[in-house]
């Protein structure tokens, strides 16, 4: 009975930390749909977005990288693979906007955001 409440408070726990780091993921990826709108609407061109889109949104991506590293710390990663593998992670979301970006400006489509 002990061993099935801790496994139950275990999946508990990282459950949360998961939700905690997919909610940080669509907040930053949420804001980068702002800040890609707004250079579309003022027809920045690609290369000036590709150079202002890593400053973006710094909090939002701060909280990201905080919440993988914690959610990988929780899985037994160590402290430097957990905050290598949470950045990347963060460079992927940004990747997909800089790299979609003149492809919103080819089609002038905007990007959406995630509920």
């Amino acid at each position: 009975m002990i061993a099935f409440l801790s496994i139950a408070l275990f999946s508990t726990v990282s459950a949360a930390s998961i939700a905690d780091a997919d909610t940080a993921r669509v907040a930053y990826s949420n804001c980068l749909v702002e800040f890609t709108t707004s250079q579309l609407d003022e027809k920045i061109g690609a290369g000036a977005f590709k150079k202002a889109a890593p400053t973006a949104c710094a909090d939002e991506r701060k909280a990201m990288i905080t919440a993988i590293q914690k959610d990988e710390m929780e899985f037994g990663s160590s402290a430097s693979e957990a905050t290598k593998f949470a950045t990347e992670e963060a460079d992927g979301v940004l990747f997909s906007f800089t790299d979609g970006y003149a492809g919103y400006v080819n089609s002038n489509t905007r990007p959406v955001k995630e509920n």
